[in-house]
């Protein structure tokens, strides 16, 4: 039976919301424990609850109650409060979550390489489609081993790499801190909501000159709240690494279309046809 953890490191939930989200993780058959809270609570507050729930070492997972701006905050007290622990990788559960669970993605696998799933929040879960909750069970429960998404292709292309990215606005707020991962063959992918054009290309650039133009082998796109990613690429055309793969249109992001992601794991992207096609690894035996 899995062991879940239903974790607050962003914004509190309405209590409504909160109570018809944990509803559907009954409903699907899970067995968690819920340590949301639908009062505020300070950062270093947050950061020490996660870090004692990691620390007891129960759980398999930790799936965020919702996004929100807040999550990024925790992370210098996620370091002082994690750092006695000695934790190896596999004893940090991934935690499932999007938007501003970014900056927690990010964190763990900067500082442990510890995965992530990109995925629905719990007060999402109502509005999801079933699918795509499907998809997530068979991923908790082990019975994958590869993640395939399919989209439209911007450029053609193939390309490997560890796969980062998440919440576009907040990956950017991530550039030039100790918490933005890095290796030398890098898989982008972004969503986002609520954001202008300018400011999701001003993010955009941020994070290119961050990374480097040499790290990056493929860029894709979800959902981005109504803006064009292709008016956002065509914007940046003469500032995009050159000759890889970019795509557009994967299901994922703020929707009822949001399928999982592995964020940090290796993967596999190839834009050929008129088709972009994600593969994941998922390694979570």
């Amino acid at each position: 039976m899995l062991r879940i953890a239903v974790v607050q490191p962003s914004s509190p939930p309405k209590e409504e919301d909160l109570a018809k989200g944990l509803e559907v993780l009954k409903e699907l058959g899970l067995s968690f424990k819920s340590f949301a809270d639908p009062t505020p609570s300070i950062p270093s507050v947050a950061a020490f609850l996660l870090a004692e729930i990691i620390a007891m070492q129960e759980f398999d997972y930790l799936w965020a109650v919702r996004g929100g701006f807040g999550a990024i905050k925790i992370l210098p007290f996620l370091d002082e409060y994690l750092k006695n622990l000695n934790l190896k990788p596999f004893q940090i559960p991934p935690i499932i979550g999007f938007s501003d669970i970014t900056a927690l993605h990010s964190y763990f696998w900067k500082k442990f390489r510890s995965i992530g799933i990109h995925a629905p929040m719990v007060v999402n879960l109502p509005t999801v489609e079933r699918d795509c909750l499907d998809l997530l069970l068979e991923i908790l429960h082990r019975k994958r081993i590869e993640l395939v998404l399919e989209g439209r292709a911007y450029r053609d292309g193939e390309a490997e790499g560890y796969l980062f990215g998440g919440n576009l606005a907040t990956f950017a707020s991530l550039c030039g801190t100790a918490y933005l991962p890095l290796e030398e063959e890098i898989i982008l992918f972004f969503e986002d909501v609520n954001e202008p054009p300018h400011r999701l290309e001003r993010a955009l650039m941020q994070v290119i000159l961050s990374i480097s133009l040499q790290r990056i082998k493929g860029i894709l796109f979800g959902d981005l709240g109504g803006i064009s990613s292709e008016a956002l690429l065509h914007s940046l055309q003469h500032n995009l690494p050159e000759n890889i793969p970019i795509g557009v249109d994967f299901p994922f992001g703020h929707g009822k279309k949001n399928y999982p992601l592995i964020f940090g794991t290796k993967a596999r992207f190839s834009c050929h046809g008129g088709k972009a096609i994600l593969n994941m690894e998922v390694p979570l035996g």
